[in-house]
């Protein structure tokens, strides 16, 4: 008798375990399908947004720019535009001059005499060029002198010709008024009034 031993244990006999069958294999590539096309979908709308707030950014970037352009050219006119050059270098010739006058007024830099015929006399003796009395009155022992000069700064040098002047010697001269009415701005005005000396 022959008896043939048979070992079951052998790889070949051990049952076969799959670990994926062809339904989970399917199963799968739809779910990473399913994945990829979620993930497509979602950056694309992030994308498309990115877009958008590009777009809105460039804009309100050119929108920016043209505006920065409309205030430059405003600012181009009104830098070749010097009338407030002219108006501050008005103001300050005023300014200047009143100073000048004040310390005229302060030093007694104004004369006196006696008589108005004297006065008027002397008055015609003071002549500069572009400026003019408009008003004089004149009462015992006080003058008022009221004018007007093309040039603010022609008025200091009229009223320092009142103390070349021997009629006017002596006359200390208090009020003073200097003017440029913005309807005539092409003229200023003036005005001084005196008082009567302890002498007199």
């Amino acid at each position: 008798m022959i008896v043939q031993e048979i070992n079951l244990y052998q790889d070949r006999f051990k049952e076969k375990k799959i670990l994926l069958s062809a339904a989970h294999l399917l199963l799968l590539t739809g779910l990473t399908v399913l994945i990829l096309g979620v993930s497509s979908y979602w950056y694309a709308q992030q994308f498309d947004m990115a877009e958008r707030q590009h777009s809105a950014k460039v804009q309100a970037k050119e929108q920016a720019s043209m505006k920065l352009e409309v205030l430059q050219g405003k600012l181009k006119v009104l830098l070749a535009n010097n009338q407030i050059d002219r108006d501050i270098s008005k103001i300050s010739t005023d300014i200047a001059v009143r100073k000048r006058i004040i310390k005229f007024v302060a030093d007694n830099q104004f004369g006196s005499g006696r008589g108005f015929s004297r006065y008027l006399s002397g008055l015609t003796e003071i002549k500069i060029k572009d400026i003019w009395l408009n008003e004089i009155s004149l009462a015992e022992g006080y003058i008022q002198l009221s004018g007007s000069a093309l040039k603010a700064e022609q008025v200091p040098e009229y009223f320092n010709l009142f103390r070349q002047n021997k009629i006017f010697n002596g006359k200390v001269f208090e009020v003073f008024e200097l003017d440029r009415v913005q309807s005539q701005d092409w003229k200023v005005d003036f005005l001084i009034a005196s008082r009567v000396t302890p002498d007199e």
